[in-house]
């Protein structure tokens, strides 16, 4: 600030010089982004107003802000911040580029002191906006007050327009949670006063600010923590589930076209329900599966694309659970879960068929490592290119009888799958192989999605002795499998070749076609048995 001036003498210059601030483009908008933390993009930004004055340089926006409540005058500021930020959106819609959602701070006064719904109305009119990329921010002492019926009122009809309503810096006055009353999008948590507190004091408030995040999720709202500046601090957060952080840690606030230099990715507006969907679950108690807030349920929240699944959230309890039965990592536990073939994912994936269409409360169960596992499923959301699904363990970790259970089941299923060195699952609409199990690597590969008949051509050149391979093909026709069964009078067919090992050695295979029925679709089991188990 140029020279030296006095506290009211600044603000009688800031009451007397807003409207021309604003006509001579004194006061610039400037953007934070809201990072997602599940993808890292921008999700939403908030808008800042900066006074660079000629006379006085940068004016503290604090001081400004106060000055224009006090004088009345906030509503020509906070009508001017409505319409420059349209005009920025609708300069990115032009441009082609995704636009995001922009928070505006709005106060009572601009109740009272304009007509706020038209302010916005005409704004977006002017702009060709869409209304879903406008947000309120509102703060907590918005509606304490009984005679503030005609704000309501007014926020409620801008509601109804499109926008979404954010509480701002809840937890920082007593009646927060007597905010939480009321319906928002998104609740932000300023965080910024934990970096003055120390040791014991630090880790209560800790404490509370994640009780004070499970409730508000236990609520449906999303969550947004701003005020972040470090990476402990943003691990800390996104550990606890908090799905969108703001603060100097990815940016401090800029000009939009600047903003649009840095690099970031930005979600798009139809990702924004599904990412919100998943942050609004608390996972920390697994309320989605009961209301007993005592129960530390393990719990985490999974997407899955392409028959691939990736943890997004897990509780503690979850973490230490993964250690318990097989002192596994998220990683770890990622590959297990990942693999391409086995019993787990034969399991898994009508579970997640289903869970997608709709049934409720489904269970699961599998052993691994000699522990029963049973989980609990329920589908939290979706969008073209993935879904997400939450799972929780409903028991808890197997008593010593259950082990004993566990591991003989265990045991039989390994000596029923040992068998097979290999199975696929061949759907006969369409004669491609949806599902393969391996069990040796010997000899083959995966063959998911391939055409069986393309298959079976390329595995008896490569695997099936020359003499043998004509009978081969015949044998594997599914196109014929049920004239020959019929003629059999048999549920299977069975024919042994000689077939190529890795080491370049032949050995007799039983190859078995076993028709089956899945969800009403007609199937084939395609099975590669080892005669010598014993060996």
């Amino acid at each position: 600030m140029g020279g030296t001036v006095s506290v009211v003498d600044l603000e009688n210059y800031i009451v007397d010089n807003i409207e021309t601030a604003i006509k001579e483009g004194y006061i610039k908008i400037y953007y934070q982004p809201v990072i997602r933390t599940i993808t890292g993009k921008i999700c939403a930004a908030e808008a800042l107003a900066r006074w660079d004055d000629p006379k006085y340089g940068f004016l503290s926006p604090d001081s400004f802000i106060k000055t224009l409540i006090k004088a009345k005058k906030i509503h020509l500021l906070d009508t001017y911040v409505i319409r420059q930020v349209c005009n920025d959106i609708r300069e990115i819609i032009d441009n082609r580029e995704e636009p995001f959602p922009v928070s505006v701070n709005v106060t009572k006064s601009d109740f009272f002191e304009c007509d706020l719904y038209n302010v916005f109305e005409e704004a977006e009119q002017d702009s060709g906006v869409p209304t879903k990329y406008l947000c309120l921010e509102i703060s907590e002492d918005m509606f304490r007050d009984s005679d503030d019926t005609g704000i309501v009122e007014a926020v409620d009809k801008l509601l109804e327009r499109g926008h979404e309503k954010w509480l701002v810096d809840f937890g920082q006055s007593y009646g927060s949670f007597y905010a939480l009353e009321k319906e928002y999008s998104v609740i932000k948590f300023d965080v910024k006063f934990l970096r003055k507190l120390k040791a014991e004091k630090l880790e209560r408030a800790k404490t509370i600010i994640a009780y004070s995040i499970n409730v508000v999720k236990r609520l449906n709202f999303s969550i947004l923590i701003e005020g972040i500046e470090t990476e402990e601090e943003y691990d800390y957060f996104r550990n606890l589930g908090c799905e969108m952080i703001q603060g100097y840690f990815f940016s401090k606030p800029m000009p939009i076209k600047e903003l649009n230099k840095q690099g970031f990715e930005v979600e798009s507006i139809e990702e924004r329900d599904y990412y919100n969907a998943i942050g609004q679950i608390e996972i920390e108690n697994g309320s989605m599966f009961s209301s007993n807030l005592s129960t530390n349920y393990a719990m985490a929240i999974f997407e899955y694309k392409d028959q691939n699944f990736t943890y997004l959230y897990q509780n503690e309890a979850n973490k230490q659970y993964l250690k318990y039965i097989g002192n596994l990592t998220t990683q770890s536990a990622e590959k297990v879960i990942n693999q391409k073939s086995g019993i787990l994912q034969e399991k898994l994936r009508p579970f997640i068929r289903d869970l997608q269409n709709g049934r409720k409360d489904l269970k699961f169960s599998h052993v691994y490592r000699g522990t029963i596992i049973n989980l609990r499923g329920k589908f939290v959301a979706k969008n073209p290119k993935n879904g997400a699904i939450a799972l929780v363990v409903y028991s808890s970790m197997a008593h010593d009888e259950t082990q004993i259970k566990a591991r003989v089941f265990d045991k039989a299923m390994r000596e029923i799958y040992g068998i097979y060195d290999r199975f696929d699952l061949v759907d006969m609409k369409d004669s491609r192989i949806k599902n393969s199990y391996i069990n040796t690597t010997e000899y083959g590969g995966v063959s998911e999605g391939a055409d069986i008949k393309e298959v079976t051509e390329s595995w008896s050149l490569e695997y099936i002795a020359s003499d043998e391979r004509s009978k081969y093909v015949e044998f594997m026709d599914l196109s014929t499998l049920k004239e020959r069964l019929s003629k059999l009078k048999s549920k299977h067919l069975r024919k042994i070749f000689r077939t190529l090992m890795d080491d370049g050695h032949y050995e007799e295979k039983e190859y078995v076609l076993l028709p089956v029925h899945i969800d009403g679709k007609e199937m084939v089991l395609c099975g590669i048995v080892n005669i010598d188990v014993d060996g």
